[in-house]
């Protein structure tokens, strides 16, 4: 009985394992460098950025217009003039804030937590200053039915977890560490994919990346997970793929059971847009991916100096294949440290 408890609790303790290096190593067979960039498409910039500056460290490394044009029209609900962009560097990853209507006001998009589709990112920080609180502080509507201060203990092994809704209705997770392997104040350490079928989108990204998940777990009636999520009760089935600076978590509500997608997710709507991965060699993982059937967009397009190819996965998803051109060399994946 105590062997079987103790391999429950680094089951559930995986999402906290990864505690986002920053640094790509390259494995074979690995196709990807990392994550490029979480795409967040928003309804004011200057008031995201302004929300999360209180809470973690970032950067506002650059920011830019372009046409609305340049976009696959596929991807996009409507025609639009013009998008904003900023892309912010928060410690081992970029988000790409994007403004499909700059100037005027969009209403948060509140999506159920088991709603299929790009669900969340995770700050990991240190439980001596946990970033939930400085969220807090910045207006994040908390989710989660805290056990102690700073978010739910699972299963007592160092760290607690706590789901929010920031400014524009996304959600955010904080996993507070008693022995974190990392010195800043935050710092990213997934991207999570509310998924109706963890083994069909753990085999696609690992395809897509190459490389297979590194931790599944299946939870049932599990109440501190239940109280994580906001729910009364819940039946889980996840699992990670490491891409090098962070994870790709693929999370399936068993119950209340994630829906399967009826259509393709939009750029354009406000929410996790879409996730970029940078190779090295586009045209070839490109035509990879051509090759392996999976559903490309259009074809490739230069966007503020990064040449990318827009797909989707399985369930409708946006992802890209991205290759810098122009942009500077700090961007990368590769400078991360």
């Amino acid at each position: 009985m105590r062997n079987l408890l103790l391999a429950l609790i680094v089951a559930t303790a995986a999402p906290a394992l990864g505690q986002g290096t920053g640094v790509v190593r390259p494995a074979e067979p690995m196709e990807v460098m990392g994550i490029q960039h979480v795409a967040m498409t928003v309804g004011n910039i200057d008031d995201t950025i302004a929300f999360y500056a209180k809470a973690v460290p970032m950067n506002v490394v650059r920011r830019y217009t372009v046409a609305g044009s340049r976009f696959p029209a596929a991807l996009l609900s409507r025609r639009h003039r013009t998008v904003e962009i900023a892309l912010v560097a928060f410690p081992t990853g970029m988000v790409q804030l994007m403004d499909f209507e700059p100037g005027k006001a969009a209403a948060p998009n509140i999506r159920p937590v088991t709603d299929a589709g790009f669900n969340h990112i995770c700050f990991q920080s240190h439980s001596r200053d946990p970033a939930i609180l400085r969220f807090k502080a910045a207006g994040l509507d908390v989710m989660s039915r805290f056990g102690k201060p700073d978010g739910v203990d699972i299963g007592g092994y160092g760290v607690r977890y706590a789901y929010g809704r920031d400014l524009n209705g996304l959600i955010i997770e904080n996993e507070s560490l008693d022995a974190p392997k990392r010195t800043e104040p935050a710092w990213m350490t997934h991207l999570a994919n509310a998924v109706h079928d963890r083994d069909t989108m753990l085999e696609f990204y690992g395809r897509v990346v190459g490389r297979k998940a590194h931790r599944t777990i299946e939870q049932n009636g599990n109440p501190r997970l239940a109280e994580v999520a906001g729910l009364d009760s819940t039946d889980i089935r996840g699992g990670w793929i490491n891409v090098g600076n962070m994870d790709l978590e693929m999370w399936e509500y068993v119950r209340p059971r994630t829906p399967a997608p009826t259509a393709d997710r939009k750029l354009d709507q406000i929410g996790y847009s879409q996730v970029a991965f940078e190779v090295a060699d586009l045209r070839a993982q490109t035509g990879r991916l051509r090759t392996d059937g999976v559903r490309l967009v259009g074809k490739p397009v230069l966007i503020g100096g990064w040449r990318s190819q827009y797909a989707h996965d399985p369930e409708g998803n946006i992802f890209a294949l991205t290759i810098r051109v122009s942009a500077p060399a700090s961007e990368s994946v590769t400078a991360l440290r």
